[in-house]
């Protein structure tokens, strides 16, 4: 049967392939994808982590975490902690206690 599809049409058979294939494929990235970001959200905030990435991972408003951390812009979202709380002067437990805590309160909000 499929080689009666083959050569009626090749190259349809080849594209439904192709689509089937990246299905596949997409599918697989969007399942890990979420099953990496449910777990990484079980973990606390830490210094290495970045703006952008914790808005990710913990399902927090983008606009409220810059808020909070005084960036202004998107070049800001893709530093570390460390860094921001240095070019801040402020120590970095500080902001991590900070983030936290618009976690526990979105956490509790829900």
């Amino acid at each position: 049967m499929i080689r009666r599809i083959w050569r009626r049409n090749p190259i349809l058979t080849l594209a439904f392939l192709l689509a089937l294939g990246a299905c596949v494929f997409f599918s697989y990235r969007a399942v890990n994808m979420a099953m990496v970001l449910a777990n990484r959200a079980e973990k606390p905030v830490a210094g290495w982590m970045t703006p952008r990435y914790i808005a990710r991972a913990y399902g927090l408003d983008r606009d409220d975490l810059a808020r909070l951390l005084a960036t202004t812009d998107r070049e800001d979202a893709r530093q570390p902690l460390y860094s921001l709380a240095r070019e801040q002067g402020v120590p970095v437990t500080d902001l991590i206690a900070e983030i936290q805590a618009l976690v526990a309160a979105q956490d509790g909000a829900e």
